[in-house]
């Protein structure tokens, strides 16, 4: 053997004559050994994963924080709440505030005189300005990149949370201005989230991908509920607002070193996983196209999705913003015990939404059922499930606590099963513009986190009763019933023509043989695709 081909022989890897080089094994650069062992995009499942935890604990702390902020006795309407809020319970009894602080809450020191319908209003302050920026995190994500976007959200949105205390001392205006701007700067998140697993999530796995970031959600619930009661309760309420950033700055280390917006882009991916991706994808070519406006306003498919965003959404804003006030004012339970029973809803959700990620990929690799159906069977399951609990638990609410945060976690777990049918279609029917469709139906979504906190300070400051609460819970009931309804019937999977760009071909359900060899978590690629491709072509 001469010593150009014995040079090129090592070069290769140490191939046999006449071999090519495994493509597999080739890498543009090495960050950690880790890292290089791990499919990118579980990589990326991850980041995101742990992101959006991080994010969870920056904006949805203030919850707990204010119930512990403000002094009972100035919610009092000229109606004497103490003795009025269970005269249609006689099962329960009036709060007691020195007795609930002897079971567990601390004098807090410095308390302010907010009104029902000035925490209502700085509940939903977060949300004024998180609408706001829903549309710009999907062009915004088209244009520089869902890594700049998403990271610099999170930053943000950790210096933002730290100015809580000061803002809270200066004005209620003041902390308004602070969670509103908290609210723009995270708006653009998960539209860009989206944006970048338009490039990353193969048809077979993008259920689940999806669904480990969105159990991110519900564990960020799991954890801010109990961990800000806690903090609350130990340190006083401003802990509440400084730890998050913490979480976010350590996170923020692996996502510079770790996140890329696409598969091309990134430095170490296998070109097997790169192929596998963009194949099954169907989008090979980096375009960045203007987004067809028009075309995205007027279709149906769109709007079944922005609708079913809105009503899913309003069940999960309406405990988020309002689960704290609920526990405490309603069921009488201190702040610690108010914290852990807080996190149960959040925690069923999480799980539901896992397992029920699962059960729709495995299905759609089996391609015996349509995608469409098996997605409108999802979100049939959740919106029934949620219906039917809120109206039971508006007439069971405050009467029996344990059956009321029963159902309030029922009501959550159902709320996951959405997520299986829904949630995944911005990728399927557009994914050169997932980010934007999904920052569309987000802007909607988002609307319940403003108009929830208003309605129970609006209802409970005129109605300080167990009977003001069951308003709040059948109008809930009637949202999800009417999104239901909308988005089944309009709701489509197959990509739709003017999320096309040129070169684009039909997504392909398989992926590299040898790739499917060495990763045998992609067995579910081995797929019946034309069956498949036929059945969404029909749709």
């Amino acid at each position: 053997m001469s010593i150009e081909k014995s040079a090129m022989k090592e070069l290769n890897g140490g191939e046999k004559d006449g071999e090519t080089p495994a493509r597999g094994n080739k890498k543009k650069k090495s960050c950690c050994p880790i890292a290089d062992r791990i499919p990118a995009r579980y990589i990326l499942t991850a980041l995101f994963f742990f992101g959006i935890v991080a994010l969870q604990t920056t904006r949805h702390g203030f919850s707990v924080a204010i119930v512990v902020m403000t002094n009972t006795s100035s919610s009092a309407t000229a109606v004497n709440q103490t003795a009025a809020i269970y005269h249609n319970c006689p099962s329960t009894r009036p709060i007691n505030v020195s007795a609930q602080r002897a079971g567990g809450d601390r004098d807090q020191g410095e308390l302010f005189e907010w009104s029902q319908s000035i925490k209502g209003t700085l509940l939903g302050a977060y949300f004024y300005g998180y609408i706001i920026t829903q549309v710009a995190g999907g062009v915004l994500e088209q244009k520089f990149g869902g890594k700049v976007v998403f990271g610099t959200s999170l930053l943000l949105a950790a210096v933002l949370n730290a100015l809580g205390p000061v803002a809270a001392r200066s004005s209620a205006w003041a902390m308004f201005a602070v969670r509103f701007c908290l609210g723009l700067v995270t708006g653009v998140s998960l539209p860009s989230m989206y944006g970048v697993w338009g490039r990353w999530a193969p048809p077979t796995e993008r259920t689940r991908l999806l669904a480990f970031c969105y159990i991110a959600l519900s564990l960020g619930g799991v954890i801010t509920f109990p961990l800000a009661s806690n903090l609350a309760d130990e340190y006083g309420w401003p802990a509440v607002f400084y730890i998050p950033g913490s979480f976010v700055a350590v996170w923020l280390l692996a996502w510079v070193l770790l996140a890329y917006d696409s598969p091309a882009k990134h430095p170490r991916i296998l070109e097997e996983e790169q192929e596998y991706i963009e194949d099954g994808i169907g989008m090979k070519t980096q375009q960045k196209l203007p987004v067809p406006w028009r075309e995205v306003l007027t279709s149906l498919p769109v709007w079944a999705l922005i609708v079913g965003q809105f009503s899913s959404l309003w069940g999960t804003y309406l405990l988020l913003t309002q689960m704290p006030n609920y526990m405490k004012n309603v069921l009488g339970f201190n702040i610690r015990t108010n914290g852990l029973l807080s996190a149960l809803p959040p925690l069923l959700a999480m799980i539901s939404m896992m397992l029920s990620s699962f059960l729709a990929d495995f299905l759609i690799t089996r391609g015996t059922i349509p995608k469409v159906w098996i997605r409108r069977s999802f979100v049939i399951t959740g919106f029934t499930g949620m219906v039917i609990c809120g109206i039971v638990l508006a007439n069971l609410s405050g009467c029996d606590p344990a059956a009321a945060v029963a159902l309030l976690c029922l009501l959550q777990a159902f709320s996951g099963l959405t997520n299986a049918g829904f949630r995944a279609v911005h990728i399927e029917f557009a994914p050169r513009f997932s980010g934007v469709t999904f920052s569309l139906a987000n802007t909607a979504g988002t609307l319940p986190g403003i108009v929830a906190p208003l309605l129970v300070g609006f209802v409970v400051e005129n109605d300080p009763t167990i009977g003001g609460w069951s308003k709040i819970f059948y109008i809930g009931a009637a949202i999800q019933a009417v999104g239901c309804v909308f988005t089944v019937v309009f709701m489509r999977t197959d990509v739709q023509p003017w999320a096309r760009g040129k070169g684009d071909v039909e997504a392909k359900n398989t992926g590299s043989a040898k790739y499917k060899n060495t990763l045998p978590a992609n067995a579910h690629a081995e797929m019946k695709t034309e069956k498949l491709l036929e059945q969404e072509t029909n749709m």
